[in-house]
């Protein structure tokens, strides 16, 4: 749903243009997400081990055209290289070694976690929302904190040895943790939650706005007993920021789409994020908080 919204409504927003850089990036977003999904509203099934076959990341170019006042118009671009690893190859260390040459060659790391894997949260959520998806089981292995430490711990060694960070030194490279199925949260949220509300659509990144948003999610994993994971990131990472996203906009019905079709909710957030990072887009402060 990121791709579709740089490819639509965000690419708009942005002036950016996001450009498949090979057949097999076309053929495969095209077969494995846009089709079933945005054309036969089937949910996709969840990311395939890597044990099971390979698997080739999509790769992009995404040009923007920034205007300014005084000045002529300036393209820049950058590669859009994005490689989705399944949660259970982050528990093995056999499997994991496999992607650990994608992981440490990353500019920016997102990791998703799906708040019903969080304990404190799970019992809370089933309770204030009626219809919110189960979790079966209760896999320690599954916890988002042992699986961010497994993969951080793997790109510590690594960085370790090629010279990048001592001991002791947090990682350099940009982390963004989302919280996805953010529609089950919101109804339990207070109304005056930043999870309520839409970004601005101004071509910008609102500064007070991603704040209020990392502070809110900061406040949820408290409440959810899972803050550690907040203090475990400050103390590994540089820079860290945290998010909420939905990429359907609503639940389910069995194995489709919800009656409302695709709306995605703030599936952007994290790409705009390090976009601000990486000097391609600007930050501006509007007074919302």
């Amino acid at each position: 749903m990121l791709l579709h919204e740089l490819m639509n409504r965000v690419g708009t927003e942005l002036d950016a243009s996001l450009v498949a850089c090979d057949d097999r990036t076309i053929e495969r977003y095209k077969r494995d997400f846009a089709r079933p999904l945005l054309e036969e509203r089937r949910l996709l099934p969840t990311t395939a081990s890597a044990a099971t076959g390979p698997r080739e990341p999509l790769v992009y170019l995404l040009t923007r055209t920034r205007r300014t006042r005084f000045a002529r118009p300036r393209n820049d671009s950058l590669a859009l290289v994005l490689f989705d690893t399944a949660g259970e190859d982050l528990r093995s260390r056999e499997v994991r070694d496999l992607h650990l040459r994608y992981l440490e060659a990353a500019d920016a790391i997102i990791f998703l976690v799906d708040p019903l894997e969080l304990p404190g949260a799970r019992a809370g959520l089933l309770d204030a929302v009626p219809g919110a998806p189960a979790v079966p089981g209760d896999d320690p292995d599954s916890e988002p904190i042992n699986v961010i430490a497994r993969v951080t711990e793997a790109l510590r060694q690594r960085h370790g040895a090629a010279g990048r960070t001592g001991p002791g030194d947090r990682l350099r490279v940009p982390v963004a943790v989302a919280l996805t199925k953010i529609d089950v949260l919101r109804p339990a949220l207070l109304r005056q939650s930043a999870l309520h509300r839409s970004r601005s659509g101004a071509g910008v990144l609102d500064l007070d706005d991603r704040e209020a948003v990392d502070a809110q999610v900061r406040a949820l994993l408290h409440d959810w007993q899972a803050g550690q994971l907040d203090t475990y990131l400050s103390q590994q990472y540089a820079e860290h920021a945290l998010f909420g996203l939905s990429a359907l906009g609503g639940l389910p019905e069995e194995d489709r789409v919800g009656a409302g079709g695709v709306r995605p909710y703030r599936a952007e957030d994290p790409l705009l994020w390090l976009l601000y990072r990486f000097g391609m887009l600007d930050g501006v402060r509007t007074g919302r908080s």
